[in-house]
């Protein structure tokens, strides 16, 4: 059963109409309505669940597509949960390799101010 639907008019631009008419066709989209609801659609769910939480997009490419399915297939992964375990998998090696250069930097530090030598003025 069909939902009742309403009219809404909106104003765009030319080149953002001729980027809504090339979606024509894709992705089932029949005609402009279509497309525009669509669109709505997938901003409208893809929205975070809590205030102040931010999204991404990643564009995938057919062989990460093939991939993630496999994946979802054999071991029920999303590509919601594979993303987000790469992107803690990514922030530990991150933190990891400043956490060695910021130890290289205090330790560089440190024997430079081991071998400055003390003058009488600056001490207290």
């Amino acid at each position: 059963m069909t939902q009742p639907t309403s009219a809404v008019s909106l104003r765009i631009t030319e080149e953002d109409l001729a980027l809504l008419d090339a979606r024509i066709g894709v992705d089932g989209a029949r005609s402009r309505s279509d497309v525009v609801r669509l669109a709505i659609q997938e901003f409208l769910h893809n929205q975070p669940l809590l205030q102040g939480m931010k999204s991404v997009r990643i564009p995938l490419g057919r062989n990460d597509q093939l991939q993630l399915g496999k994946l979802y297939e054999l071991q029920g992964t999303t590509p919601e949960i594979a993303a987000q375990e790469g992107l803690k998998l990514y922030m530990r090696k991150a933190a990891a390799e400043l956490e060695a250069v910021s130890s290289t930097f205090d330790s560089a530090l440190e024997a430079s101010r081991e071998g400055t030598i003390r003058r009488s003025e600056y001490q207290e």
